[in-house]
């Protein structure tokens, strides 16, 4: 019996882990696709193209489960607010790649629990700071500044777009973390029905501002752009949000927060095998630094949940 029950939970374990690492490989592989993608889509239309994909699937998914998009005007204020801060952190991340190495991307874009921590600090009752939250912030900036300043010509193109193109990646990164916390707090539907509303209302918005702005893109279905969009909108997008939807149900939104610790890290390896990026000293403190940071603003919540 006792060996049984070993098996159980190490077989548990195992899936945990398994949906945990697929998380972190559809999340981080965006950046290195968006490399890819931008050859020849501009960002406006790689962030279209990826939500209209991912909405297309979620939706179906969501009918196949018996649902329907939710009603009533709070919701669909909620969802817009939600479909907002996906469609800006997309297409932020997209422009800033232009002009960034992906490792460097990854970093900054790992900072984003930090964001979290300090506006949950004044929107949500149960997450107020205390001493080591604060800590862990003031740690995980230190290693902001690390990355940021130590050495400046890391950048690809010109040095015009260099604090630009790091400012639209922590932007987006602020943007996930109010998206995190708008997703808690709005009122009490389904996350799939969450999830499709706000990519409807994304995709939608993506979709009309592209077409005006810059007129219908050039496709074509077996370039590795498009195919790049197209494994976006369905791995890193629609089938991202759905690894999130289980693992949260079976281990919790705590353990889904560990995916932060371990993205970086993989973007950081994926450009240098991948895309020939390379790896500096500074990049490596940075991002530990940062980690650093993370892992004691969760222990500083643990203790205030204790």
């Amino acid at each position: 019996m006792g060996l049984v029950c070993f098996l159980i939970i190490l077989i548990d374990f195992i899936f945990i882990l398994f949906y945990l690492s697929l998380l972190v490989v559809f999340w981080g592989s965006t950046f290195a696709l968006t490399k890819y993608a931008l050859n020849d889509f501009s960002p406006l239309w790689i962030v279209s193209l990826r939500l209209s994909i991912g909405f297309v699937i979620i939706y179906s998914i969501l009918k196949l489960r018996g649902e329907t998009l939710p009603t009533g005007i709070v919701n669909w204020a909620w969802l817009a607010l939600i479909g907002m801060t996906a469609f800006f952190p997309f297409f932020l991340i997209c422009w800033g790649t232009q002009y960034l190495d992906t490792n460097i991307g990854g970093i900054l874009f790992g900072i984003g629990p930090l964001f979290t921590v300090l506006a949950a600090h004044f929107l949500v009752p149960d997450e107020k700071l205390n001493s080591l939250k604060l800590f862990g912030v003031i740690v995980g900036f230190l290693g902001l500044y690390i990355l940021l300043f130590e050495k400046p010509d890391t950048i690809i193109t010109s040095n015009d777009f260099k604090m630009l193109s790091q400012i639209a990646i922590l932007l987006a990164a602020i943007g996930y973390s109010i998206q995190n916390i708008a997703v808690n707090v709005m009122p009490n539907i389904t996350l799939m029905q969450k999830t499709s509303g706000s990519f409807l209302f994304a995709s939608s918005f993506a979709f009309i501002t592209a077409m005006l702005l810059e007129g219908p893109p050039v496709i074509e279905i077996f370039d590795i752009s498009f195919i790049s969009v197209l494994l976006m909108g369905v791995f890193s997008t629609a089938m991202a949000s759905i690894v999130m939807f289980n693992l949260t149900k079976v281990a919790g939104p705590t353990f889904v927060s560990l995916t932060h610790y371990i993205l970086p890290v993989y973007v950081v390896v994926l450009g240098s095998f991948l895309l020939k990026e390379d790896i500096d000293l500074y990049q490596i403190l940075g991002m530990f630094v940062i980690l650093a940071g993370i892992v004691l603003t969760r222990i500083g919540s643990n203790k205030l949940a204790n």
